[in-house]
């Protein structure tokens, strides 16, 4: 016999132990759900914005000033652009909704001949269709905005289909594409505008290292006030204060569980151990140190909380993943199964309420005098 044993305690008290993992189970749940449900929402962001810039950086001239010469020769001759491309317009965008609020994602215009380059670059995968004929009124669009919207090869969208579509004229979908960027990308070029004149005023390059910033702060400094630059680390900036608020919801939430579970924990601790007082009264008799006894405890309730902690990212992964299945991916949405920052976060809390429901029950087994609880008893 070991009446030391957490396992055999646990085993042999399962409706003693089992109002604490439920409400660990329980609270990490919530948390570990709130996570993932968060990080879909960073997800949607890095698909409708950080990831393109991640590939390509937009130079283009907010005036009838062209972007100045030196700029462009910069940029040709730099080893870290892989190629420069001309971007004859943005065309509006077109409203996603996410999971957790909804991201607007833009709508490009090239020429024809740079989409399969641009595509490409951006790992962005026809599923379906082709891609667009210059000056045909044709569009590609994501998969997941496809479902969304219930589009098919062949529909019409734009803002004279309805008002929705926050792109001027009618489009016909000639393609849906799939990959780590959400893009819209029509090749409209009625006017005829040269090919030259337009690298002139408005250009994208790709970046072959995201990491070199050379080009970035060179283009950046003393920046002309006609010149307009978006890149990857201006975009993510504008992004992350954006999502600050949903962090600090976040970790204000944790805060309250961590907060209500340490005293509800607390109460049921103690309430545990004064039905235990004997035990522990038999346990100091016979020659057990009470900072044995009070380790022996510290076991029993991490045991309990790491159980429930398991059972609850278990139980989260469970319900995401028939959430997604039977709701979410048929109207282009999906929430993550993992999110490694959220199971850390979530494991604090069975860390902190392992010690902190415990300072009762110490209190109270520091000043338990053994021959009076077995005195008592017996």
């Amino acid at each position: 016999m070991n009446p030391l044993s957490t396992f055999k305690y646990i085993k042999n008290n399962i409706s003693k132990v089992s109002p604490i993992l439920i409400a660990m189970m329980v609270s990490v749940l919530l948390i570990y759900i709130f996570s993932l449900v968060t990080k879909s929402a960073i997800d949607i962001t890095k698909l409708t914005g950080t990831n393109f810039f991640s590939k390509y950086t937009i130079v283009y001239s907010n005036s009838e000033e062209p972007i100045p010469k030196d700029y462009l020769n910069k940029i040709t001759n730099d080893n870290n652009v892989g190629n420069v491309i001309p971007l004859i317009s943005e065309y509006g965008y077109l409203n996603y909704s996410g999971v957790f609020g909804s991201m607007s994602m833009d709508v490009l215009n090239f020429y024809e001949k740079d989409i399969a380059t641009i595509a490409s670059t951006l790992n962005m995968k026809l599923v379906e269709g082709r891609l667009p004929v210059e000056n045909k009124n044709e569009i590609i669009i994501p998969k997941r905005y496809a479902l969304q919207n219930k589009l098919k090869i062949g529909d019409y969208i734009g803002s004279e289909v309805s008002s929705s579509y926050v792109i001027k004229g009618k489009f016909k979908v000639s393609g849906i594409t799939d990959g780590p960027v959400m893009l819209g990308v029509i090749s409209d070029n009625k006017m005829g505008v040269p090919r030259d004149k337009v690298l002139k005023q408005s250009i994208l390059y790709s970046v072959n290292n995201l990491k070199d910033k050379d080009l970035i702060n060179y283009i950046s400094k003393d920046t002309p006030k006609n010149i307009l630059i978006m890149d990857y680390y201006s975009i993510s900036k504008q992004i992350d204060s954006v999502l600050e608020s949903v962090n600090g919801l976040s970790h204000m939430l944790n805060m309250i569980i961590i907060i209500v579970l340490c005293i509800s924990l607390g109460n049921l601790n103690y309430i545990n151990f004064i039905n235990r007082k004997y035990e522990f009264g038999v346990l100091v008799a016979i020659g057990y140190k009470k900072t044995t006894l009070y380790f022996k405890l510290w076991k029993e309730n991490c045991t309990v909380c790491l159980l429930g902690y398991i059972a609850g990212i278990l139980l989260s992964t469970l319900i995401v993943f028939i959430l997604n299945l039977t709701v979410l991916y048929a109207n282009g949405k999906s929430i993550p199964l993992w999110n490694s920052a959220g199971a850390i976060t979530s494991l604090i809390i069975p860390i902190l309420v392992s010690f902190l429901s415990l300072i009762a029950p110490i209190k109270e087994l520091r000043r338990t005098d053994p021959l009076d609880v077995i005195g008592g008893v017996i």
